[in-house]
C-alpha cells in the first residue's frame, strides 16, 4: 500500500478501499499493538501541546499498522497532513523516538488529495443549479423555498463564483479551508456539523459556499442548500402563517417546509448568531438538526463569533454545534492581503503596479471585503478620471475615503513603524517598501526593520514578508548593523530614540 512518510517527504496517496487490515491470522495483539502506541503517543503529546490543539489536530488521525518500528498512521486529506508536519513535526519526531527507538518512523496514509493538488480525474458531468429569482442570491426578496419535485427545479440558492479554486488560502484560514475540502470527499461523515467562524468580510460565505459548488461537482445528485439564518426564520414565520390560513396542512405550511429540509443532503446555514432570541425557530432547526446527523446529512453552519460566545440560543442546540469541528477564520496577514489584492486586479484584467499593491496591504488591514471596495474604488477612479492610469496617489485617495485618514492605531505594528521612519527621514514608505539602494533609502529600511524586530514579537520571516518579502537573513542582518552603529553612534542612537517616540504618541 503507498503511504506517506514523514521521514522522506515521500508522497503517496491510498483509497479507502485499499487499506491495509490485519487478517484473522495476525492476531489480537498485533490488531491491539498500533492502537496503544497511539494511545502513549498522544499521552505523551499532552507534555507539550494543550488539551484544544491534541483535539483539533490528533483526534481525526488513526492508527492502521505496526511493522517493526514504524508505525502507520492514516489522516484525512493532505492538507491535514501538511499542517501537522509544518507545525509540530520536532514533537512528533521526539515522541517517536521514545516510543520506537532512534530508527522509528511514522508513516501516514494521505486518505485525499490536497485542495491545491492537481487533479488528473475525468471531467464530472454538473448537474443543472437554477438559482432564485431576481438578484438570484441569498438575498431574495421573497425568500422563496425550492420545489423538490424534480432535480432540474431544485434552487440551491448557492453562488456558483465562490469556488476553492479563488479563495486565497494563508496562514489565517488553513485550518478551514483543509477542513471544508476533506468534507467535500465525504460528506456526511467527516466533520460534521462544520462550524466556521470569524470577523466581518474574512470570506465565511465564500467558504461554506464553496463546499456546496464542490460537492455539487463530485455528488450532481446531492440536494445542497444554502440558505442565511434571518431567510431561515422568514421562511419558518410565513409558514406558521400559511398553515394557520390553509387547513390542509399536510400539503403546505411547516409540514411542507420540514419536509423540505429533512430532505436535503446538504444544508448550509450561514450568519446562525440571528436565530439569537428566536425560540420557535430554534426548536425547529433542533429538529431539523437532528434528523440530517441521524441520516448522515451534512450540516454547514457560520457566525460571526465562536459558539460558546453567541447569546440567546438555547444550550441543546449549542451542544449539537460542536459536536463536530470548529474552525476560525482570521483577518488576513500582510503577505494574504497582497495575494487577495494580487488575484482581485487579475480577475479585473488590470495590471497594478507593486507600490499600489503594497500600500493597499499596509492600510487596509481587518477585511478582505474592504479590500475588494478599495480595488473597485481606485478601479472606477482610475477609469473615470484618470484615463485608466492606477498610481499610488489614486490608492491614497480612495482609501483615505473608504477607511478614513490611515494610520491612527495606537497600536505599535509594523505598518505604523514603516510609517514613521518615513516620515523621519522625509521619505516615502513606498521607498522603503522598495528594492532601492540609495544609501539614505538602505538606512531607513534598516532602521525600519531594527524596530520591527524590537518593538514587536513578531518572526523574522514575517517582518521579512511586510518589507516586500524580504528574508529573515535580511532582517537579521539588519538589526545587527543598526544595533551596532547606534552603539558607536550617538546621533544614530538619538534618532531611534526620537522615532519610538513619535511611535509612542501615535
Amino acid at each position: 500500500m503507498p503511504k506517506l512518510s514523514s521521514v522522506s517527504g515521500e508522497k503517496k496517496f491510498v483509497n479507502d478501499s485499499a487499506s491495509e487490515t490485519p487478517s484473522e491470522s495476525d492476531g489480537h495483539t498485533a490488531a491491539q499493538a498500533p492502537v496503544q502506541i497511539w494511545k502513549n503517543f498522544l499521552d505523551l503529546l499532552s507534555d507539550s501541546l494543550k488539551a484544544s490543539e491534541i483535539n483539533t489536530w490528533f483526534s481525526v488521525i488513526e492508527p492502521k499498522s505496526l511493522e517493526g518500528n514504524v508505525l502507520t498512521v492514516s489522516v484525512p486529506s493532505e492538507d491535514f497532513y501538511s499542517l501537522i508536519e509544518s507545525r509540530y513535526n520536532k514533537v512528533i519526531a521526539s515522541i517517536v523516538e521514545t516510543l520506537l527507538g532512534p530508527d522509528g518512523k511514522l508513516k501516514y496514509e494521505i486518505m485525499q488529495m490536497g485542495l491545491f493538488d492537481s487533479r488528473t480525474e475525468p471531467e464530472r458531468t454538473e448537474r443543472p443549479v437554477i438559482l432564485p429569482i431576481s438578484a438570484r442570491s441569498r438575498f431574495s426578496e421573497n425568500h422563496p423555498m425550492p420545489d423538490t419535485s424534480s432535480p432540474e427545479e431544485f434552487e440551491t440558492n448557492i453562488n456558483q463564483k465562490h469556488l476553492f479554486d479563488n479563495f486565497i488560502k494563508g496562514e489565517s484560514n488553513e485550518l478551514a479551508i483543509a477542513a471544508a475540502y476533506a468534507i467535500t470527499n465525504n460528506p456526511g461523515h467527516t466533520y460534521n456539523p462544520f462550524f466556521v467562524y470569524g470577523g466581518v468580510g474574512l470570506g465565511k460565505t465564500h467558504l461554506i459556499q464553496a463546499i456546496g459548488n464542490e460537492i455539487l461537482k463530485k455528488y450532481p445528485s446531492k440536494k445542497v442548500y444554502y440558505t442565511t439564518a434571518p431567510d431561515f426564520t422568514t421562511q419558518f414565520t410565513n409558514n406558521i402563517a400559511q398553515s394557520r390560513l390553509d387547513f390542509s396542512a399536510n400539503k403546505n405550511g411547516t409540514k411542507k417546509l420540514d419536509f423540505f429540509y429533512k430532505s436535503l443532503d446538504v444544508l448550509i446555514i450561514d450568519d446562525i448568531q440571528y436565530l439569537s432570541g428566536k425560540e420557535k425557530t430554534q426548536d425547529f432547526m433542533y429538529q431539523i438538526f437532528n434528523s440530517l446527523y441521524d441520516q448522515k446529512k451534512h450540516i454547514i453552519f457560520s457566525s460571526d463569533k465562536p459558539v460558546s460566545q453567541i447569546k440567546g440560543i438555547e444550550e441543546r442546540l449549542i451542544s449539537r454545534f460542536q459536536w463536530g469541528i470548529t474552525a476560525d477564520i482570521q483577518p488576513p496577514n500582510w503577505e494574504m492581503r497582497v495575494a487577495i489584492i494580487q488575484k482581485k486586479f487579475e480577475e479585473a484584467k488590470i495590471e497594478a503596479p507593486e507600490e499600489v499593491v503594497h500600500y493597499i496591504a499596509s492600510n487596509v488591514k481587518d477585511s478582505i471585503r474592504t479590500i475588494e471596495g478599495c480595488i473597485v474604488g481606485i478601479i472606477a477612479d482610475s477609469v473615470l478620471r484618470f484615463k485608466s492610469e492606477i498610481n499610488l496617489g489614486i490608492a491614497e485617495n480612495v482609501i483615505s475615503r473608504v477607511i478614513g485618514t490611515v494610520r491612527k492605531s495606537r497600536n505599535v505594528s509594523i505598518e505604523n513603524i514603516i510609517y514613521t521612519v518615513a516620515n523621519y527621514y522625509r521619505i516615502s514608505e513606498n521607498q522603503i517598501l522598495s528594492r532601492k539602494r540609495t544609501k539614505e533609502v538602505a538606512f531607513a529600511r534598516q532602521v525600519a526593520m531594527y524596530l520591527a524586530k524590537d518593538l514587536t514579537n513578531l518572526t523574522l520571516e514575517t517582518i521579512g514578508l511586510n518589507f516586500g518579502g524580504k528574508d529573515h537573513a535580511t532582517v537579521l542582518y539588519a538589526y545587527n548593523s543598526i544595533s551596532a552603529a547606534a552603539k558607536k553612534d550617538g546621533a544614530v542612537m538619538l534618532q531611534i530614540e526620537e522615532i519610538k517616540e513619535m511611535l509612542r504618541n501615535l
